[in-house]
């Protein structure tokens, strides 16, 4: 017997009653966001319960409170990430050096869509062919975890990642 195919309707309804639950932060878990963060993933809305700590860190602009020499997540939005990856690309293999010596790290590229970061970028000549290929190379060569999504989605991205780190860590 074949199933009847669901309306459009139907799966946009069921997509808006999903909802991912709150994070459950452990005791003594928080974040530390480097001083130099100009605009924070976390925005006006910080989630309940999530203590931030404001500190200049050696490595990334986000790590986990207390365990800054092991975890760090890196953020940059299209434009930070085109200068990272081509005139500044000299001090980004330096960064992915040190980064490659910590135990997790992550960049999270904040963009409003994934094909945004992979389409002919205005007032700039780089291919986004570029992009792609640094991208891999800092996941493959140094074990960077790349994340691209909108503002929310990197958030919880990182959050999650920080939170099972710091358990993680905890059991040992």
């Amino acid at each position: 017997m074949k199933a009847s195919p669901r309306t459009a309707q139907s799966i946009a309804r069921s997509i808006a009653d999903y909802k991912l639950k709150p994070f459950n932060f452990p005791e003594g878990f928080g974040i530390s966001i480097d001083t130099r963060e100009q605009e924070s993933i976390f925005g006006a809305r910080i989630p309940k319960g999530l203590m931030l700590h404001s500190k200049t860190l050696k490595n990334g602009d986000y790590s986990v409170t207390g365990l800054e020499n092991y975890f760090a997540v890196e953020k940059k939005q299209i434009s930070d990430l085109l200068s990272y990856v081509t005139t500044e690309r000299e001090l980004t293999v330096e960064k992915m050096k040190r980064f490659a010596k910590m135990e997790w790290v992550g960049l999270i590229i904040v963009v409003g869509r994934e094909s945004e970061l992979y389409q002919p970028y205005t007032y700039s000549n780089i291919s986004p062919e570029v992009v792609r290929q640094s991208l891999a190379s800092f996941e493959v060569r140094y074990n960077i975890h790349c994340y691209v999504g909108n503002k929310e989605n990197c958030c919880r991205w990182f959050v999650d990642r920080a939170i099972r780190f710091f358990k993680m860590k905890k059991e040992l």
